[in-house]
């Protein structure tokens, strides 16, 4: 992670608390919790996880794996701060395509905001490292940048240097149909962040400006005045099934 991330992220947690996070917590998973396999529930890419909080009372195995070790320590800082949590929570700092998952039974499987790191020959790759851990009937929940994310611009050059892909309906049926799944939920949402994400944001610019060392007030202003837009950010939830 480099500087400019781990400063967005410590400005995320110092502005986020972790019921914050649980009450804002969108999952569609829910409707389908009857029907959830026997495994554990794993979260990829899971940051400071959303997710694995809305099972922290069941008696599934939960498994957090992430890439970047500041972002685990975050996360079981919030844990540790849970009252009476008797929980079996592994947290696990990986790559995906570099390393080798767990290697058990996978009742459901979290994949948001992660593909769009990944192209599309990449993100086929998951699919196959991660069926190898999954059974018939177990669940993947995808959350992606679609093709009409503000930031997609196919004319420039750069365009896929941060984000790698950015997805249509199409692109992700294409990746996970053939691949024995079918598909039970398809929404694509637009939405300006809330004042608090933007007070985030500002948080995050400000500790950069100091990391650069810019103190100068009127070009901090001028700086942030460029940066702190609030676009519309384009996303597409799908939920996946193993037949």
């Amino acid at each position: 992670m480099d500087t400019q991330m781990r400063l967005y992220w410590e400005a995320y947690s110092e502005t986020f608390t972790t019921d914050d996070l649980i009450r804002v917590l969108h999952n569609p998973l829910r409707d389908y919790e009857n029907e959830f396999v026997n495994g554990a529930i794993v979260d990829i890419g899971c940051g400071q996880t959303t997710f694995l909080f809305d099972y922290i009372s069941t008696n599934r195995k939960l498994i957090g794996i992430d890439n970047e070790q500041f972002q685990l320590d975050q996360l079981k800082n919030r844990l540790d701060a849970l009252p009476n949590i008797d929980t079996n929570i592994e947290l696990l700092n990986l790559t995906l395509l570099n390393d080798t998952l767990p290697s058990e039974t996978y009742s459901v499987v979290f994949l948001a905001n992660i593909l769009h790191f990944f192209d599309l020959a990449q993100c086929q790759n998951i699919i196959t490292q991660l069926t190898l851990n999954l059974v018939s009937g177990s669940f993947i929940y995808v959350w992606v940048h679609s093709d009409k994310y503000y930031a997609n611009d196919p004319s420039n050059p750069e365009n896929n240097d941060y984000f790698k892909h950015y997805f249509s309906l199409a692109d992700l049926d294409g990746l996970f149909i053939p691949s024995g799944f079918e598909r039970l939920l398809y929404s694509e949402t637009e939405r300006l962040f809330s004042k608090k994400e933007m007070q985030t944001q500002e948080k995050w610019l400000e500790k950069h400006l100091d990391h650069l060392e810019i103190f100068d007030e009127s070009e901090r202003e001028s700086i942030k005045e460029e940066h702190l837009i609030n676009n519309p950010e384009s996303d597409i939830i799908c939920i996946y099934r193993l037949l």
